[in-house]
């Protein structure tokens, strides 16, 4: 009886001492899936310079100030790296809705003729999606950015006329 105890507790041991040497060894990027799922996520976000970091801990925070003087500033510098994770709190100072789209230059064409082309009926133009905001005169909003792609980002507000008289700002990570 002794001898079967002592054998199944050494049978024991050196399973759970195989299972943890084979665990041990194991890549652990494959164990860490919720980056991975949160850009399965996201695959139909993703831009040219990279996409939504809905959830993740931003690296750096921009402040945004959108103005009717048709530009678009950074309340403090912000130096911002590729794979950086950006919080944008976007500050609309004037008195008429602006428009915040992160975007490489050519999906900003893009989103200027959507933005055209929208339901005249609908004359402030609001909409929000993955990359872009509407903001109310006096407001603020935010938008979390995972950079990563290109590394030539465009700034824009592509509400109708904006863009055309300056309201773009051209950033390289």
């Amino acid at each position: 009886m002794k001898k079967t105890l002592l054998i199944l507790a050494l049978a024991l041991t050196t399973t759970n001492a195989i299972a943890a040497t084979d665990h041990s060894s194991m890549d652990h990027s494959q164990m860490d899936t919720t980056k991975m799922d949160h850009q399965m996520m996201n695959l139909k976000s993703m831009s040219d310079v990279g996409m939504p970091a809905t959830g993740s801990k931003p690296d750096k925070v921009a402040y945004v100030i959108l103005s009717d003087d048709m530009q678009i500033t950074f309340k403090q510098p912000v130096d911002i790296k590729p794979n950086d994770v950006v919080q944008f709190v976007v500050m609309n100072t004037g008195k008429m809705d602006h428009n915040f789209t992160i975007g490489s230059a050519k999906e900003q064409v893009k989103h200027r003729k959507m933005m055209t082309e929208m339901d005249h009926s609908d004359h402030e133009h609001n909409h929000d999606d993955d990359s872009s905001i509407t903001v109310a005169p006096g407001k603020a909003k935010h938008i979390l950015w995972h950079f990563h792609g290109d590394k030539n980002v465009e700034l824009s507000c592509n509400m109708p006329g904006h863009p055309e008289a300056g309201m773009t700002k051209t950033i390289t990570l």
